[in-house]
């Protein structure tokens, strides 16, 4: 898809994820159990943190045919690289990926 403009807004995320509204893959989770993370609260504490550390770098069109948003967000020292889309009653974030900007998962 393209750079330029989010489809999400932050500030909606941020509502949704402080809400608890927040599902994940089984394989976004999968990977940050086997990095020693517990998934709920690495997940949540990237997407707080997009508001004000993160940066948008695109969107993309996923095999389920949702439109993602993309960012790398900067926690602690790391950067994540988060894809997740909103789903279509506006009352759900699904984490598509959550990992180490750069890594494969």
């Amino acid at each position: 898809m393209s750079e330029g403009k989010s489809r999400y807004s932050v500030e909606q995320v941020v509502e949704l994820t402080r809400l608890g509204k927040v599902v994940a893959t089984r394989r976004v989770t999968q990977w940050l159990a086997n990095h020693d993370y517990e998934a709920k609260t690495t997940i949540t504490e990237v997407l707080l943190a997009l508001q004000s550390r993160g940066r948008f770098i695109g969107s993309c069109r996923l095999h389920n045919g949702e439109i993602a948003d993309e960012y790398v967000v900067r926690l602690d020292q790391d950067d994540w690289y988060l894809k997740f889309w909103i789903d279509e009653e506006h009352l759900i974030i699904d984490v598509y990926s959550c990992c180490w900007d750069g890594v494969v998962h």
